[in-house]
């Protein structure tokens, strides 16, 4: 590790962590708590659709086992090995979202199987930025396309965006914690784009704290 590099990241108290030197076991996190993946709905199933959520897109550097954090200035990013996901971040993303729209809009997430006789909206989620500073902050910049499947020929796309800012405490249970936040709020804001999104509850103070809903550009159906 150069100097410079070392500098920068020595005030986040991650020393030990960034040169590998760590003596216990890696440590591995979830973007799924405990709590939320057992969670039932939240009542009856009433939608007249499913939702399909696809694989979701990361930045490359961030497809790796280890948690990625980044200076609080400057452009470095360092991999913890002594801190990694639980699963693939990519596929630990796609199911945090699903299970807290499908819980929210009381509708069946059928992943990627192909239920073709059924009205689905296919949702494919591009994760632009998915920033971790360490005891500071974390930050995710989305954006998500709604494309219907047997639907009425009336019913369009829809490409929408959003981004969300969180501050964290120190640790790095806290800053996964603040990601977990963040794709609940997230996935909130992705379930008021959908069908009967409208009748769900309005986000409260502390999910619209640093949140900016870019919108939405709806698609006519006879575009192409």
């Amino acid at each position: 590790m150069s100097p410079g590099i070392s500098a920068k990241f020595a005030s986040l108290g991650l020393v030990v962590l960034l040169a590998g030197c760590a003596a216990t076991a890696p440590q591995y996190y979830s973007l799924q708590a405990p709590a939320m993946a057992a969670a039932p709905q939240a009542g009856e199933i009433t939608a007249d659709y499913v939702i399909s959520v696809q694989p979701v897109l990361i930045p490359e550097q961030l497809a790796r086992p280890q948690i990625v954090v980044a200076a609080a200035s400057g452009s470095e990013v360092m991999p913890l090995n002594a801190a990694l996901w639980a699963g693939p971040l990519e596929a630990q993303i796609r199911d945090s979202l699903a299970d807290s729209m499908a819980r929210r809009l009381n509708v069946l997430d059928v992943g990627l199987s192909k239920v073709v006789e059924l009205p689905t909206w296919r949702i494919y989620v591009d994760v632009q930025r998915f920033d971790s500073v360490y005891g500071e902050a974390v930050r995710h910049d989305v954006v998500w396309r709604l494309v219907p499947q047997n639907m009425p020929e009336d019913v369009g796309k829809r490409v929408c965006s959003a981004q969300l800012l969180h501050s964290v405490g120190t640790g790095m249970s806290a800053l996964v914690e603040g990601h977990r936040r963040s794709l609940d709020t997230l996935a909130a804001v992705m379930a008021q784009t959908l069908p009967l999104g409208s009748t769900l509850p309005p986000l409260s103070e502390a999910q619209q704290e640093g949140l900016h809903f870019r919108g939405c550009v709806v698609q006519d159906a006879g575009q192409a």
